[in-house]
């Protein structure tokens, strides 16, 4: 009886090893096929097999290899979804994996759910926090939410792991433009242009931070490293530089009749016939040409823009040439009546009215009447103040 037991025993054994070689073998091959069918494009094979191979041992190397190849090939063919929720499962089978953790919260950061992508990299760290990668995604999930201090603390965490790697200079140098800390955060940028210098990306990081600080020069020299180096990434700071340029007054023109070139003592009546009766009221009008897209709202809105006399120190010379102003000079109101706003073309239409006085005899001074505008552009920023502002002998000031 005890020779019996031992033989069952044995032949178990003997099952159970076989069974055993037979999963990996299998396993093995099956994983070998998966990625062989994804490297031709039949995804569907590939993705069948991938789930054969943690279906079999799901617990196995062979398993964890599986879900982080599926994972990535969820990605990539953009079921995010799908991805998401194999993820999640790879992390409960491999709970002590730091990689799934932050493939997770690659994607939430990638559909800008930061707060999530940061317990995902939190949790990566707190597995491994030996790696450059989880302390640099940490990182950059901190600076998305605004918290500045710890993305500083993790980036440099990635400096002191790994100082030969430019990464974690990198994300200093982004937090530090992030707080307004330009000139630290050029210092880090050239420092990882010195250390990677294929990194053509560190030349948009300088040109936003010069761009930022108003030294559209040096963006501009960026800008033209890019357009020899990577055509999208020199689109991308252009357009950068394109949005934070204050706007500014191109061209201005007059309308109906409002000639900017007369002179003082100029008789309303030489504007337009109409001024010639006492009493009588014309709309006027002048145009300007902006240098970029403006916020439609702010150009119409008429308390944005200002008719004045020009004063002494203007460009152009005082209304009136600073004389005395006669008692028959007419005063046009400090705000235009209204204005259009066309953005096919860039211009404002500002109309304003002048009126004629009793006796018929009111004189205006065309060529010193300031028109400024206070207004925003389509991003928000204000006019650039050396060019907000039109007048007839002054031009654009």
């Amino acid at each position: 009886m005890e020779l019996m037991s031992a033989t069952i025993i044995n032949s178990l054994f003997s099952a159970t090893y076989k069974s055993m070689f037979n999963v990996d073998f299998i396993s093995e091959a099956t994983l070998s096929r998966g990625m062989n069918a994804y490297e031709s494009g039949n995804y569907d094979i590939s993705i069948a097999d991938y789930k054969r191979v943690i279906g079999l041992d799901p617990d196995s190397d062979y398993a964890a290899k599986a879900y982080a190849l599926l994972g990535t090939e969820y990605v990539q063919l953009n079921r995010t979804d799908n991805a998401i929720a194999l993820y999640k499962e790879y992390i409960r089978s491999f709970p002590t994996y730091d990689d799934p953790h932050v493939q997770l919260g690659n994607i939430y950061f990638g559909q800008n759910r930061y707060e999530e992508a940061q317990k995902e990299y939190e949790s990566a760290v707190n597995l491994n926090p030996q790696s450059v990668k989880n302390w640099y995604s940490l990182g950059q999930a901190y600076m998305a939410t605004g918290n500045y201090d710890d993305a500083e603390n993790a980036f440099k965490k990635t400096t002191q792991l790994s100082p030969e790697d430019y990464s974690g200079y990198h994300g200093l140098g982004q937090v530090y433009h992030k707080q307004g800390q330009y000139k630290e955060a050029i210092n880090l940028f050239q420092k990882v242009s010195e250390m990677k210098r294929d990194f053509d990306y560190i030349h948009v990081d300088l040109g936003y931070v010069y761009a930022d600080m108003g030294d559209f020069d040096n963006a501009k020299q960026q800008l033209e490293i890019l357009n020899d180096a990577d055509s999208s990434l020199a689109n991308l700071l252009n357009s950068y530089i394109y949005k934070v340029l204050n706007p500014k007054f191109l061209a201005a023109y007059s309308g109906n009749g409002f000639n900017v070139t007369l002179g003082t003592a100029t008789p309303l009546s030489s504007l337009d016939s109409s001024l010639s009766n006492a009493g009588a009221s014309k709309d006027f009008t002048m145009n300007f040409i902006f240098s970029k897209g403006m916020d439609a709202s702010s150009v119409r809105n008429p308390y944005n823009w200002k008719n004045t006399r020009a004063s002494a120190g203007t460009p152009g010379g005082a209304y009136n040439w600073g004389m005395s102003i006669p008692s028959t000079e007419t005063q046009i109101a400090l705000f235009p009546k209204y204005v259009l706003y066309d953005p096919d073309s860039l211009t404002a239409t500002v109309t304003f009215q002048i009126s004629q006085n009793a006796l018929a005899n009111g004189t205006i001074d065309p060529s010193h009447i300031m028109f400024k505008f206070s207004g925003i552009d389509a991003y928000g920023y204000s006019m650039d103040p050396t060019a907000d502002e039109y007048g007839g002998l002054s031009v654009i000031v």
